[in-house]
């Protein structure tokens, strides 16, 4: 019988390495269409939010009740998305590291019983 061109370590390596980007691509995407109200799940993707006040204050706001003030503005808000690169990469290959060491540990064992 033929040896496999690919080990279950390579197929592990592969899946993961796929599923890593697809999620990645996913919820890159879905924060594009929702910005402020999507849950970030990837720790590699951070969120900065500015909210800006584009409607000048005619008058002193510290006599202003607080209610009127949240009321009369005008928010703009800005969303900033950052991409660890760094920590993406090592979610992305400290696991596929993982994997060839534990298949390399079992193919030693496995030698050493015969």
């Amino acid at each position: 019988m033929s040896k496999p061109a690919f080990s279950a370590v390579t197929h592990l390596t592969i899946v993961w390495a796929v599923t890593l980007a697809v999620i990645t691509i996913i919820e890159w995407r879905n924060l594009e269409l929702d910005p402020l109200n999507r849950e970030i799940l990837s720790p590699f993707i951070q969120r900065e939010i500015t909210v800006l006040n584009t409607q000048p204050e005619p008058y002193d706001t510290a006599t202003k009740p607080l209610a009127e003030r949240v009321a009369g503005d005008s928010l703009r808000y800005e969303v900033e998305f950052h991409f660890n690169g760094p920590l993406f990469l090592l979610c992305f290959f400290g696991p596929v590291l993982v994997f060839l060491g534990i298949g390399r540990l079992w193919n030693m064992r496995k030698d050493n019983r015969s």
